[in-house]
């Protein structure tokens, strides 16, 4: 369970949220005029701020009337915690909140108090109900007057901490996770989801990586200076807030483009390490199934088919040969002669391409498809994975039927005879 408590002056902003949010739930209150059983209304709005409003109307602290007329607190059990509880368990948690919250003063190193025990027990008070949008967690919302029924001012010096303080007293009671295990873990949460998101960004824009961030169920809200530069940003995640050097260092306004694209730099570095290790894995693959795969210098004079391989990032194509039996040779050669009639190929061309496509299924580990070209053809025609229990011969006439097969079919005519 996490908790959040501060003094407000828009107390009757934040009322008309708390009590009028669409499926918000009354849970209980204390103090209150007239009857709050019910669903709150409209006109109970009204008749709800008011009584906060006037409950100090009188009061004045150093010469100035109080400003800070409401507290407001927000409650949030995690989901696992509060699963299945009824209206009269809400109650129970209300009161039993309020209870700790009124348990602790603090003092200075002298003994001397530094904030005093409050008394809401004895102010107007009034719990609602929530859930998150996104993640549905149930969460009470508390509006507290600063101001007993007899007059005294809650002392709200420090009321963020005392309102940790009293969460972490009830979480050791029964056995729910601290407030700082539950802030650590939404914190690296929020860390892991920034990170992927700049890792997925084509380059970084502040617009984008706010849009990034709502999509993932999180707000932001960012701190520009005078120039309109961004100096600062921090997360909202449910009713919990927290900043950017909070969530990490590298993640700080001053810092996340040059993460970004460290972050970029790193990730082209392992593409090509993991390139290189395919390729390497290639190589030792076929040499180890007696495949010749190596560049051919001009002096070379084999007998060997060969063919060209297009390299990317501005690399030459790489040349490399080819051994293979004469009976897979004659296996294709005899397969594309008996479908000579029915498709339109020119025999050593579509006898390359299927050395080609048979050294990429044979050099590849586990096997690979092969792909048509702009001939067209259907990849339901196209040779699956090598198995071990596949002869060569047949894999060979298999893909010379496959490579025929994505030619054009040959126009007949049928004339008349006269």
């Amino acid at each position: 369970m996490i908790a959040r408590a501060r003094a407000v002056a828009h107390g009757s902003a934040y009322t008309t949220y708390a009590t009028l949010k669409r499926d918000a739930e009354f849970v209980c209150c204390e103090n209150m005029a007239g009857d709050m059983t019910a669903a709150v209304t409209d006109d109970d709005l009204d008749n709800i701020w008011m009584q906060f409003k006037y409950a100090g109307e009188n009061y004045i602290a150093k010469g100035k009337p109080v400003t800070r007329n409401l507290i407001a607190m927000e409650v949030s059990p995690a989901k696992e915690e509060s699963k299945g509880w009824s209206q009269e368990q809400w109650n129970w948690f209300a009161h039993r909140f309020i209870e700790e919250m009124d348990r602790i003063e603090f003092r200075d190193k002298d003994g001397k108090v530094s904030s005093k025990r409050m008394d809401l027990a004895h102010s107007k008070w009034l719990a609602m109900l929530h859930h998150d949008a996104k993640s549905g967690i149930p969460h009470l919302h508390f509006m507290v007057s600063r101001f007993t029924v007899d007059g005294r001012i809650n002392d709200t010096n420090l009321i963020g901490l005392k309102a940790t303080m009293a969460a972490n007293s009830i979480n050791q009671s029964m056995g729910w996770k601290q407030s700082r295990e539950i802030s650590e873990e939404h914190k690296a949460e929020i860390k892991e989801a920034l990170y992927d998101i700049l890792r997925k960004m084509n380059r970084f824009d502040w617009g984008v990586f706010l849009q990034k961030i709502k999509e993932r169920g999180y707000s932001a809200e960012l701190k520009k200076d005078s120039n309109g530069e961004v100096v600062g940003y921090r997360i909202k995640r449910g009713n919990s807030k927290y900043n950017a050097s909070e969530i990490g260092r590298q993640l700080t306004a001053s810092r996340i483009e040059a993460t970004w694209r460290q972050l970029h730099k790193d990730m082209d570095a392992e593409t090509a390490k993991r390139k290189a290790n395919e390729q390497k894995t290639r190589v030792e693959y076929a040499e180890r199934h007696h495949f010749v795969c190596e560049p051919v210098s001009p002096d070379t004079k084999k007998e060997h088919f060969e063919f060209d391989r297009n390299m990317v990032d501005g690399k030459e194509a790489e040349h490399f040969t080819f051994d293979v039996s004469e009976n897979v040779v004659d296996a294709m050669s005899s397969t594309f002669k008996a479908l000579e009639d029915e498709f339109d190929f020119v025999l050593e061309e579509v006898i390359e391409t299927s050395l080609f496509v048979f050294f990429e299924l044979m050099s590849t580990p586990g096997g690979s498809g092969y792909s048509s070209g702009s001939c067209g053809g259907s990849n339901n025609d196209l040779p699956h994975k090598k198995k071990d229990d596949d002869d060569e011969l047949l894999r060979a006439m298999r893909i010379a039927k496959a490579v025929a097969r994505s030619c054009p079919r040959k126009v007949i005519r049928h004339g008349y005879g006269r």
